[in-house]
């Protein structure tokens, strides 16, 4: 078997057990194929991955950073957490799909190709200029024609939300304001939806308010959010946390 048919059935075995924890019955078979130009512009993120960074004197926004001083990389998801995010997208047919935390647009492909077959809409949210400047490059040399890459701070685009409720939230962007995000995201999700936050491994201790929303921990003074349910692979790359919001 070759190498990319192996990751898909691998990808595609977990997402299917993601569901499972979750209860989610996948609405979709797994058709999920990734066009050869998203495949040309995913390698040439990778090959730039460890070399590209910038630092700011900006000290109002972290950008993702630990600090505020540190300088800023593009630190894309790893690949098999991109294509679990792709086969998700696919197998529960999400259409309307919000990603907080572009970069350079790795994980945005692979959630526009989980969308292409389903006729999905990835609208994706980035605040710093250098990052959305080689978004939309990348975006352009992919041809990718369902994404909307929208240039704002993410918690005054989700305070103005005026499009459709959304299926599936992909979280990596800032990892302290995760739990504001959370809040500002269940009103405007459809009950069923799911969000994926990246980095529950290494930066788990930014988005300890996140967790204790999402999965309850530090009992018995739990402050879990009762509209929601989760599951996380820990030992998957960075550490993913799936929730299913279950009620209003």
């Amino acid at each position: 078997m070759k190498k990319e048919n192996f990751d898909k059935s691998e990808a595609s075995f977990i997402a299917n057990l993601i569901l499972q924890r979750l209860d989610i019955v996948p609405k979709n078979i797994d058709n999920l194929e990734i066009p050869k130009q998203y495949l040309k512009v995913i390698s040439e993120i990778e090959k730039i991955e460890k070399t590209w960074s910038l630092s700011l004197s900006n000290q109002k926004h972290s950008f993702g950073r630990k600090e505020k001083n540190e300088r800023i990389g593009l630190w894309s998801v790893p690949k098999m957490s991109a294509m679990i995010l792709a086969e998700l997208v696919c197998l529960t047919n999400s259409k309307q799909i919000l990603e907080i935390g572009t970069s350079a647009g790795y994980s945005t492909l692979f959630l526009s190709a989980g969308a292409i077959s389903i006729k999905g809409k990835i609208s994706t949210i980035e605040l710093l200029k250098e990052k959305i400047d080689l978004a939309k490059k990348n975006f352009k040399e992919a041809h990718s024609e369902n994404i909307e890459l929208i240039e704002e701070e993410a918690s005054k685009v989700l305070s103005n939300w005026k499009d459709k409720k959304i299926d599936f939230v992909f979280l990596d962007a800032d990892k302290e304001n995760y739990a504001i995000y959370l809040d500002l995201l269940l009103p405007i999700m459809n009950i069923g939806g799911i969000i994926v936050a990246d980095n529950i491994n290494d930066y788990g201790h930014m988005m300890e308010d996140y967790l204790q929303k999402v999965t309850g921990t530090h009992l018995p003074k739990s402050r879990c959010d009762k509209r929601v349910i989760s599951t996380y692979l820990a030992q998957l790359d960075n550490g993913l946390i799936i929730t299913k919001k279950i009620s209003d």
